[in-house]
C-alpha cells in the first residue's frame, strides 16, 4: 500500500493556520437536548432565524442549528448552518457561561447580509439572555 507524504494529505505541521472548528462538547447532539432547549429556553426572534437560549448549571456553551426543508434547498441550509456555527465559534464570549443555544433557520435567511445576520445574532442573544448593553466587538468576516 502506498502512502502519500504528509504534505499531500494536509498534515498538521504543514498548515500555517490550524483548523478551527467546534469541538464535540460544543455541539448539541441528542434530540433530548434540542427538545429541552426548545421547550425551556428563552426565545428571541431575529427575522432570519429564531434563537432559543437555555442556561445550565455547568458545562461548556453548546450550539444546535435546525434547518428544515422549508428553509430552502440543501445547499442553502448547509451554508446557513456553517454561517451560524462560525458566528457562535467566534463570539462565544457574548453568551452566558454554560448555556445551550438552538437556532432555527427561516426561509428568508439569505435575504440578509452576513453583517445583518451577525447583528441579529448579537441582538437575539442579548434579548434571550435578558440583558441589554453595548454591542460586542464585531468579528471579521
Amino acid at each position: 500500500m502506498h502512502l502519500a507524504p504528509a504534505s499531500a494529505t494536509g498534515g498538521a505541521g504543514d498548515n500555517p493556520r490550524p483548523r478551527q472548528r467546534l469541538s464535540s462538547t460544543q455541539r448539541l447532539r441528542g434530540a433530548a437536548d434540542f427538545d429541552e432547549t426548545r421547550r425551556l429556553g428563552r426565545r428571541a426572534e431575529a427575522g432570519a432565524f429564531t434563537l432559543r437560549l437555555r442556561l445550565r448549571q455547568e458545562g461548556p456553551r453548546r450550539l444546535g442549528v435546525i434547518a428544515s426543508r422549508r428553509a430552502g434547498p440543501s445547499v442553502q441550509r448547509n451554508r446557513a448552518k456553517r454561517v451560524l456555527r462560525e458566528l457562535f465559534r467566534r463570539n462565544q464570549e457574548v453568551l452566558p457561561p454554560s448555556s445551550d443555544v438552538v437556532v432555527i433557520i427561516r426561509a428568508n435567511f439569505f435575504d440578509f447580509t452576513f453583517a445583518e445576520i451577525q447583528e441579529r445574532f448579537f441582538n437575539a442573544v442579548r434579548q434571550a439572555a435578558g440583558r441589554s448593553g453595548k454591542k460586542p466587538e464585531a468579528a471579521a468576516e
